[in-house]
Order: C-alpha cells, then structure tokens, then sequence
C-alpha cells in the first residue's frame, strides 16, 4: 500500500508539472495578408518561429493567420489584439507614420537586408523618439529591394510614363508617382493583378519579388530597373503590448534577444532572396523583360524627383526629430 501511495502521489506530480508546462506554452498568432506563396509567409515567420521555438525551448511558437483584416487596417489589428504580431506598410495608413519615409526616397542605394539594418539603426537613434507607433511593440522596421517600374507595354524612359495609370503604393511612392507624372491609382498590393487585368492600371511600382508572389508577371512582361535606386517601401515588423506585456520574464526575453538591427537585417535578407527567385521565375514563366535605364533616364529621374527629398525631410522634422542627422546616419550606414 505504501508503495502505491508514493506511485501515485509521483503520477499526480508528474500530472502538474505536465499541466503547468503546458499552461506556460504560449502560441503567438502572426497576421498575414499578401498570400501564401510571399516571402513572408513562405520564410519569414516560419524564421521567427524558429527562432522562438529555440530559445524557449519549445514553449514559445508562431502560428500564421491570413486574412484577418485587409492590409490597410493591420496596424489596428495588431494594436488591439486580434493578432499577437504582424507586418503593415508604413504608407497604408496615410499621416500617422512620417518619419519611416526617410528609407523610401528615392536615390537611396543598396539592397533589402543593407537599407533595412541601416534603417532599423536610424530608427533606435533617431527615429522611435516621435513615438508614431502607439500600442505595439516595434521588433523590426524593414524594406523590400529595390522597386522598378513594371509595365504592360515596354518602356525605356520614365518620360514615356507621363499620363500611364499606375499603381504607386503608399507613401513616397506616391511621390515619385505623381513627380513623373503617372496618373496614380492606389490600391492594396493583393489588389493589383485584377486592377491591372481589368485595364484600370497599365503597370504598376513593384520590386521582382512582387512580380511572382503576387503573379503580376503574367500582366506586365517588362519590368525597368534603375541602379540609382528608383524607391522602395518602409514596412513594420510590431506585436502589441498587451501580447508583449502578456508573455513571461524568459518569452520576453526571447523576444529582446530577437527584435533589432540583426532582425531587420534577417528579413531584409529573405526580401533579397526572394527577388532572387521571382526574377528567374518570372522571366522564366512569364517571359519577363527588364531594361537597365540608360544614363539618360537615370538622369531625367534624379531631376523629376529631386524635391521630394525636401518635402520628406520637412515631414520628418515635423515630428521633432534631427531629420538631416537622421538620413546622413542612416545612408552612412548602408552596407
């Protein structure tokens, strides 16, 4: 009888502990929104978690959901809980984000992962004092690669653009849209395939990635690419405080040792492969065409779009912060 007494008061304690490890996992829903054949989904939160699963030793994990809100209204999903974390275009939610415009402009050199490390590190110097983002926890602010012009018919020159229905995205984009004289049609990304097959647009501002992810490739068979750095997109990688201030001391930990200039650098990094892989499959499915813009293209831009680089930097200093520091900090950076 003994025996069996401590037999099962040892199968009750076992019983405990498995009822208080599995109270302490905790599942971190990511939203999603642009489809699952994105790098964001295909490779990006599967990364993160990984990388959570590792350092909790299993208890802390990631679960992607799609479609829980449209890609305009994800900060406000996020921020109140629908979804533990997620990703936002800074440029879909017009007016509350201006200072994340300083990796946008266009002339800004180099690739996903070296404008999204410099980036990040200009936000922690400079840029997170403006406290634009309220509610959520900031762990990366990051950038796809370099954004070119894709079209239904070939275009050599960004002169030839002038009245062309383009999608221009959010942000400076729209800048440099409406500087070259495009008639700027704005939709979400997911958008864009119907809105160029229907004929509303005749192109649209995507880096290669985009092109097959979003399968624009089949629409617009020629793409046009400047060396220069013609724009880009600022993206947000946040989690909500009330998820963040949810997680236990070691899962916050597991979070810090994360979030940052080397998460930026990661994503950035996946952004980089994946237009690796979008280029070969669209020129290789598709038939995709991309020019190199000639010195004289590259020159009539830099002259179209040179104010915008003035009209940013008012927007940033607007929010109380150094804005010339901040871009000479941040393209010091970009290595």
């Amino acid at each position: 009888m003994k025996k069996l007494s401590i037999a099962i008061a040892t199968a009750f304690t076992a019983l405990g502990f498995a009822t208080t490890a599995t109270a302490a996992d905790k599942v971190l829903v990511a939203s999603h929104w642009a489809g699952p054949k994105h790098t964001m989904a295909t490779h990006v939160f599967p990364w993160i978690g990984e990388q959570l699963k590792e350092c909790s030793g299993g208890s802390l994990s990631v679960k992607i959901e799609n479609g829980l809100a449209p890609p305009p209204a994800q900060y406000d999903t996020i921020r109140d809980g629908v979804a533990d974390l997620g990703w936002i275009v800074h440029g879909y939610t017009p007016g509350k984000f201006k200072t994340t415009k300083l990796a946008e402009l266009p002339g800004v050199p180099g690739n996903a992962a070296q404008i999204s490390a410099a980036f990040q590190m200009t936000h922690e110097k400079y840029l997170a004092a403006a406290k634009e983002a309220k509610g959520v926890q900031v762990l990366a602010n990051f950038v796809h690669g370099p954004g070119m012009l894709n079209t239904t018919k070939e275009v050599l020159s960004y002169k030839d653009i002038k009245g062309m229905k383009l999608r221009v995205g959010g942000g400076v984009a729209n800048k440099v849209g409406k500087a070259l004289g495009a008639a700027g049609v704005n939709v979400p990304a997911p958008a864009v395939y119907e809105t160029i097959a229907s004929g509303v647009a005749e192109g649209v501002f995507f880096p290669a990635e985009s092109l097959y992810s979003f399968k624009i490739a089949e629409l617009t068979k020629y793409a046009l690419l400047n060396p220069d750095g013609m724009y880009t997109t600022s993206f947000g990688l946040i989690m909500s405080d009330e998820s963040y201030n949810g997680l236990s001391t070691e899962h916050k930990a597991c979070v810090e040792k994360l979030r940052g200039v080397e998460m930026a650098r990661s994503i950035g990094q996946f952004w980089d492969d994946a237009d690796l892989v979008g280029t070969e499959a669209a020129q290789k499915e598709f038939g995709l065409t991309i020019n190199i813009a000639t010195d004289e293209a590259r020159a009539h831009y830099k002259e179209a779009t040179a104010d915008i680089k003035a009209e940013v930097l008012k927007e940033v200093a607007s929010r109380d912060v150094d804005a010339d520091a901040a871009l000479e900090y941040m393209l010091s950076n970009i290595k």
